[in-house]
């Protein structure tokens, strides 16, 4: 099944996911968990579906506080699945990464799932460990 935007769109319907188009390139979307509310980029690249939520954290400025977070999200990296933390610029970002080759609906679901769901388990640990002390 070739992925295109149309088939995305379908998706994010089927599943009951309202969205924005901001341009040929992205989706935007949002969910709300028991605790916050966070807003998603969907992006749509030759062999990738990206799921990403940006700015998810921001880092701290201080050396010795960036290293604990560093730390924390190598480990989370480890433990977790389907999904990534990683860095642009100043924020953290918590991203699924999907290959377009045969994506199947439930594989798109899956994705969207467990963006929700590590948003929820980990925004308030690594909020409290950029901000401690600050």
């Amino acid at each position: 099944m070739a992925v295109d935007d149309t088939l995305l769109e379908e998706m994010l319907a089927a599943d009951n996911w309202p969205f924005e188009r901001l341009d040929d390139n992205f989706l935007s979307d949002g969910f709300t968990t028991e605790k916050e509310q966070f807003r998603f980029f969907v992006r749509l690249t030759e062999n990738w579906v990206y799921l990403t939520i940006i700015p998810f954290v921001t880092l701290p400025d201080e050396e010795h506080r960036l290293l604990e977070v560093f730390r924390r999200l190598l480990e989370l990296n480890r433990e977790i699945t389907l999904a990534k933390f990683a860095i642009d610029k100043r924020d953290v970002v918590l991203t699924v990464e999907l290959p377009t080759e045969s994506l199947q609906p439930s594989q798109f679901k899956d994705g969207l799932d467990a963006l929700s769901f590590y948003a929820n388990k980990h925004h308030a640990e690594l909020v409290e460990l950029s901000t401690l002390f600050s």
